[in-house]
């Protein structure tokens, strides 16, 4: 038989087996690419996944910004007052031009708890009484004294002066009653007994504790009251207190609770360039006060 008559009987056969290799192959490239296409698909969706959880960690610390920014003005306190910042609760302001009354100061002081009672924090100055303090700021600066601690084994911060009910007459650096600062209830004067119980500006640079405060406070809602940058002239000076946020007072001892949000936001000087603020300049900046000068 001749070879084309051998070969020829087998031709459908090798078509069929042509065929389904050409099938095999085109199934094969196929499935490869369904399967690269879902590692694609894959990777995408974990990406987006990845994407998604950034920005709801994104949103909730918007979130939890937001919340603060309007915690931080919200009243924390039912004493009556005509001074309009008392709703403002921990940014509250008070000072010569924004006075408050008798009635404010003996409601607040009901809303306050004992420093030495609940926290065992010692008031080094036995004339001033129990250490009074809001409780939101008490557990702070509970928190703030063990931070410092700490930080400097062998020392501790103590009060020397917190709430006050009454003014002081001893120049510029006291205020009258009304007009202070202590009367909020989230103030205090704080010292490192190791430097004994006098309050005194010029001693800052031997002071560890008022060095550490400027720069950790705020972390825990605290702020300094009176910086230096923001005192208007000497102590020795008339008393300036102006309308773009001099506070007439240069205090390194004095530290006052605003919370954490706008602690920060006056540390780092949102509102000021970066510099440390005053809190009147702050209240000013967020247009919380229109005009530091007469009450609104």
């Amino acid at each position: 038989m001749s070879l084309k008559n051998k070969i020829f009987p087998l031709l459908p056969l090798l078509l069929v087996l042509v065929a389904g290799g050409a099938f095999g192959i085109m199934y094969l490239t196929k499935s490869r690419g369904n399967s690269n296409d879902s590692a694609a698909t894959q990777t995408k969706n974990i990406d987006e996944d990845s994407s998604a959880s950034t920005q709801e960690v994104i949103d909730q610390v918007n979130i939890d910004s937001a919340n603060e920014a309007i915690a931080s003005i919200q009243p924390i306190s039912a004493a009556p007052s005509s001074n309009p910042t008392i709703s403002y609760g921990r940014l509250m302001l008070i000072n010569p031009n924004y006075m408050v009354e008798n009635d404010f100061i003996a409601a607040r002081k009901k809303e306050l708890i004992s420093l030495y009672s609940t926290y065992g924090i010692l008031e080094l100055h036995a004339g001033n009484g129990d250490n009074l303090l809001d409780p939101e700021a008490a557990a702070q600066i509970n928190n703030m004294l063990d931070g410092y601690a700490i930080a400097n084994p062998g020392h501790s911060i103590q009060t020397v002066s917190c709430f006050r009910s009454v003014g002081t007459k001893c120049g510029r650096l006291c205020a009258a009653t009304g007009a202070s600062d202590h009367h909020t209830g989230l103030t205090c004067d704080l010292i490192d007994p190791v430097y004994g119980t006098s309050l005194d500006t010029s001693q800052y640079a031997q002071h560890i504790e008022w060095q550490w405060l400027k720069e950790n406070s705020y972390k825990y809602g605290f702020i300094d009251r009176f910086p230096e940058t923001w005192a208007g002239g000497s102590m020795d000076e008339p008393l300036n207190v102006d309308a773009t946020g001099t506070t007439g007072l240069y205090e390194t001892w004095h530290y006052r609770y605003v919370g954490v949000y706008a602690a920060t936001e006056i540390a780092t000087g949102v509102y000021n360039n970066g510099e440390y603020d005053s809190l009147e300049h702050y209240l000013l900046a967020r247009n919380l006060v229109t005009d530091l000068l007469n009450k609104q």
